[in-house]
């Protein structure tokens, strides 16, 4: 198994990852100055060569980072590496069993909460204590980040950002390229590419 990204979250994937199996891990980081290696044992890959050969014996790969543009590229780079893209599952999550439609490549996170009639799309990110309610839908490649609450029937579209503590109130509609700020508490609809921030939450005015 590859995870794709070596800082933060990608670290918390470990330690998801060592609650579900033994199986070997490595990392992969092609950022400038990156090491070789994560706590002194775990190796760390560096291009997309080198993620080529690891596919040869296991085509799996996690998305390892949070910025929805970053998990979108990596996830590009490596599916045409060979890579396949595989969805990390906690076992403190809890998930209903009806109308839960999940796409692949996923983290969720321990002490996420989906209960019912809820779609999440490719390569998103839902993050330590999130909850999603009934009926809401959240596109590709974003990102929930800790503690957000997306309340019943929620559309949230695609590459979209919730800041850490947000709520989603009700019924919202979030464009897709949406910045929710952290703590915030979203009463009217998002259009695309928007950044809102406060309680209730509004948009941020351009700096002249």
């Amino acid at each position: 198994m590859l995870i794709a990204g070596a800082g933060g979250h990608a670290r918390e994937l470990l330690f998801e990852w060592e609650q579900l199996n033994k199986e070997p891990v490595s990392f992969f980081d092609d950022t400038p100055h990156a090491k070789d290696f994560l706590y002194d044992h775990f190796a760390i890959i560096h291009s997309q060569d080198a993620a080529a050969e690891l596919f040869k014996t296991d085509k799996r790969f996690i998305l390892g980072v949070g910025k929805p543009a970053l998990r979108a590229a990596l996830c590009e780079k490596l599916e045409k590496a060979g890579g396949t893209l595989t969805s990390l599952i906690s076992t403190s999550a809890l998930m209903g069993d009806r109308g839960i439609i999940l796409g692949e490549g996923l983290n969720i996170m321990s002490g996420v909460v989906l209960t019912t009639d809820i779609q999440i799309g490719k390569g998103s990110l839902i993050h330590i204590h999130v909850s999603i309610h009934h009926d809401c839908h959240v596109g590709e490649f974003c990102e929930l980040s800790p503690g957000c609450r997306l309340l019943g029937g929620v559309q949230v579209g695609s590459y979209v950002s919730i800041g850490t503590g947000a709520i989603i109130m009700p019924g919202i509609q979030i464009g897709n390229h949406a910045i929710i700020g952290a703590g915030s508490v979203v009463t009217k609809n998002v259009g695309p590419g928007q950044r809102v921030v406060g309680n209730p939450a509004k948009p941020l005015t351009p700096k002249q």
